[in-house]
């Protein structure tokens, strides 16, 4: 069977956004570079686009590193990019786990700098819900981030997410520094509340 997040279609638009499943190409590396070669390193401390604390410096290391998370996400999971007026300002990945559970995991977010503070998260977040709730049949939706990730936290609360638990020690930096990670779900049952 195949896994129902494959069928997405390859745009989907909110209200100010377009999130994009984008091809593993150079042409779109250098999408990717364009977005965060001015950007501070240590604005993407929590996630995958800066190696070794540094921002990529140039656009085969983001096709490489496109290349890793597309290999990530080939069986069960895609790739969104975000955009707004054209412009990418960030990236997400989900993967849904078709079993007895029906759950869809948001794994990953980002922003460029430019981009925080103006509820695009919150905006992604709302609109893969509905997808996930109301198209691909999911029961459950995860979401992940690390206990010192306020700012993740906050948005993943005030989305009316619950805090399960806190896993130690299971999750890794880019720097590989080992954190704690809290997990939260929602249920169907709560989104149709």
């Amino acid at each position: 069977m195949t896994n129902p997040i494959k069928k997405l279609p390859k745009t989907i638009k909110t209200e100010r956004l377009e999130m994009r499943q984008l091809d593993v190409t150079p042409d779109n590396a250098k999408i990717v570079f364009e977005a965060v070669k001015n950007e501070n390193p240590a604005d993407f401390y929590y996630n995958q686009i800066c190696n070794n604390s540094a921002v990529p410096s140039n656009a085969d290391e983001i096709l490489k590193q496109m290349q890793i998370e597309y290999q990530w996400a080939s069986d069960n999971g895609i790739n969104l990019y975000i955009f707004h007026n054209g412009k990418l300002i960030g990236y997400r990945r989900l993967f849904f786990h078709d079993g007895a559970t029906k759950t869809l995991q948001m794994a990953t977010v980002w922003l460029v700098r430019s981009a925080w503070g103006h509820g695009f998260a919150r905006e992604t977040s709302d609109a893969i819900e509905k997808i996930a709730f109301e198209t691909l049949g999911a029961n459950r939706i995860t979401r992940q981030c690390s206990v010192d990730n306020v700012r993740s936290a906050n948005s993943i609360r005030s989305s009316g997410f619950h805090l399960d638990g806190i896993a130690r020690q299971g999750g890794v930096y880019p720097d590989n520094k080992l954190y704690d990670n809290m997990i939260w779900s929602k249920l169907k049952s709560e989104y149709n509340k």
